[in-house]
């Protein structure tokens, strides 16, 4: 069984994002995750509700400039399923230091700041679903 994993976006991914991404997934990581989108904070607590996906990405488009709706998205997802590993994206923040801890309090399992290492990020997902 392939393990959900389910990207938060700022609004519904296009297409060409969509099979970059899968692309970029089944290069790391073949034929192990089952991904799953969502484009805002209804939507996530939607597809939480139904799906509860192992991992959740959530994506500097999410978030914005808005940190606070970011700690927002990670509560409700903890809330619905606190076993669930949320990573998030920061986009340029006026300081980094402080915002991974703000999301690292409300449960997040990790933050990147901007740019994401892909080697770094596939190699999280496995550490916090104990697969390494």
């Amino acid at each position: 069984m392939k393990i959900k994993l389910m990207s938060v976006g700022g609004k519904k991914a296009k297409k060409e994002n969509t099979r970059a991404w899968e692309r970029t997934v089944e290069y790391y990581a073949p034929d192990m995750y089952d991904l799953l989108y969502c484009k805002d904070e209804s939507d996530v607590i939607n597809q939480m509700n139904k799906l509860h996906p192992e991992i959740v990405l959530i994506l500097a488009s999410a978030i914005g400039a808005d940190m606070q709706k970011g700690i927002r998205i990670v509560k409700s997802i903890k809330k619905i399923s606190p076993g669930t590993a949320v990573f998030v994206c920061l986009g340029m923040v006026d300081n980094e230091q402080e915002a991974i801890d703000c999301f690292s309090m409300c449960g997040a399992y990790k933050c990147y700041p901007a740019p994401v290492s892909m080697d770094g990020l596939f190699h999280d997902m496995y550490v916090a679903l104990n697969l390494e």
